[in-house]
């Protein structure tokens, strides 16, 4: 029995983990980087928190995560294996940005873990900037479309 979402799961990563374990191993790199500033900020804990509700996890596999201390974790240890620049890793390194932008900044040793993630998963450098380059822009399209077109409060 899958642990989470499949149809959620498929639509965002292309296709599921080859089990839980992978799973698991992807969301704690996650972790690894979004820590790699010293802390994971309760608002990148948030912005995780919410992807794994997407993703519909079972309460199992989110205390798992949940309660994973990235403290001085090597990220090679906890990185699932994955085809060399393929689509799994550039949605790790597109994750991993989108979650350490949640506390309003991409911090330089976040920048450094995700160029760090992208060597060991054989995304080049220009691949990585492209990468950032379009979550900059989907968060700017999202704040102009708030400001445009703001929702009534009830």
């Amino acid at each position: 029995m899958a642990h989470f979402n499949e149809t959620a799961v498929a639509q965002r990563y292309g296709r599921l983990p080859k089990s839980d374990n992978d799973a698991v191993q992807y969301l704690q790199a996650l972790k690894v980087i979004i820590s790699a500033d010293g802390e994971a900020h309760e608002a990148e804990l948030a912005a995780l928190r919410k992807g794994l509700t997407k993703l519909g996890l079972t309460q199992d596999l989110t205390k798992q995560v949940e309660s994973f201390d990235a403290r001085g974790v090597k990220l090679e240890s906890v990185l699932p294996k994955m085809k060399p620049g393929g689509l799994r890793a550039k949605m790790l390194l597109r994750d991993a940005i989108e979650i350490s932008r949640a506390d309003g900044k991409y911090a330089q040793e976040e920048k450094a873990a995700v160029a760090q993630a992208a060597k060991l998963l054989g995304v080049d450098e220009v691949t990585v900037k492209s990468i950032e380059s379009l979550v900059e822009l989907e968060h700017a399209v999202k704040h102009l479309r708030k400001g445009l077109f703001p929702k009534k409060k009830k």
